[in-house]
């Protein structure tokens, strides 16, 4: 079948908060981690920061020590651990779908044709609207949402970034130019025999029409919709006990109140899927591969 998982995406399938040692104690998987020095370090921190102080390596030590759990418990690698294959998973918390291509397309770039075919490219499709840019001044990508500098961004280069919204973003177009990249790298995929398969976040079809004419420079709506139709039957499809079936892998973990702010007892609010609803996924997931390939 295949040897390897390739992951690329965003926070869900990266394991946002996996790596919270505030939350080990609701989860089988880490309850019985000792955070004993964590706790000493962070005697001073506002445990409330969640989503920087203690998830973020840049911002706070301890967080280090920790990152093997979100590596180990995230669910691209619970899938690698059922099958028994090696993963490379090239994902980030705040990735964006550019970041997505620039990182997939380097890796089939990087590798043979016999190396891609024995890998199964688990593809999630971060949300609209997200970006990274290359800063000369920082020698680096940065990522970025909206009003929200998580990646330490300098601060001049975030007003930049903040500018470019405010002139240059269109959503109608953002999407139109993504459908065209993921009409490439589903056409990559399949000249080169490389078994694939999709996680979605966004039901982007929905937010264009058949009437619109801004997004004719990239294609047809019918085009557009064509192209979606080929991703949602290449796509893992969530099935929730009352029967209902998801396209989109947040909208299962809200049914399945399988998100942190289920699972930890009113500490946290973050809506991504917990260590729990990770598990969850990868069972959906490995159910699909099973059925499929």
């Amino acid at each position: 079948m295949f040897d390897r998982i390739y992951a690329n995406g965003c926070s869900f399938i990266w394991g946002h908060n996996h790596n919270n040692p505030w939350y080990f104690k609701y989860f089988e998987e880490t309850k019985d981690i000792d955070i004993t020095e964590f706790l000493e370090e962070c005697k001073n921190h506002n445990q409330g920061q969640e989503n920087t102080q203690y998830t973020n390596p840049n911002v706070f030590k301890p967080f280090n020590e920790f990152n093997w759990v979100r590596e180990k418990y995230n669910y691209a690698s619970r899938v690698a651990a059922d099958l028994n294959i090696e993963i490379v998973n090239q994902s980030i918390f705040g990735g964006s779908t550019h970041r997505m291509f620039r990182k997939t397309f380097q890796y089939i770039i990087e590798n043979t044709e016999e190396h891609l075919q024995n890998t199964l490219f688990l593809i999630e499709i971060p949300p609209i609207g997200r970006g990274e840019m290359y800063f000369c001044n920082q020698e680096r990508y940065v990522n970025f949402v909206g009003e929200d500098n998580f990646d330490f961004v300098k601060e001049d280069n975030f007003e930049f970034i903040k500018q470019w919204y405010d002139k240059c973003f269109d959503l109608k177009i953002e999407i139109s130019s993504e459908y065209q990249k993921l009409y490439l790298l589903l056409n990559l995929f399949k000249s080169k025999n490389i078994p694939f398969l999709f996680v979605q976040t966004n039901n982007r079809i929905s937010e264009l029409n058949s009437t619109d004419d801004m997004y004719s420079k990239y294609g047809s709506f019918e085009k557009f919709k064509e192209i979606q139709n080929e991703i949602d039957n290449n796509s893992v499809k969530f099935k929730t006990d009352d029967g209902n079936t998801y396209d989109l892998v947040h909208w299962f973990s809200r049914e399945k109140k399988a998100q942190f702010s289920d699972d930890t007892n009113g500490i946290s609010f973050d809506g991504h899927n917990s260590i729990r609803g990770s598990k969850l996924i990868s069972e959906e997931v490995l159910n699909h591969i099973k059925n499929n390939f």
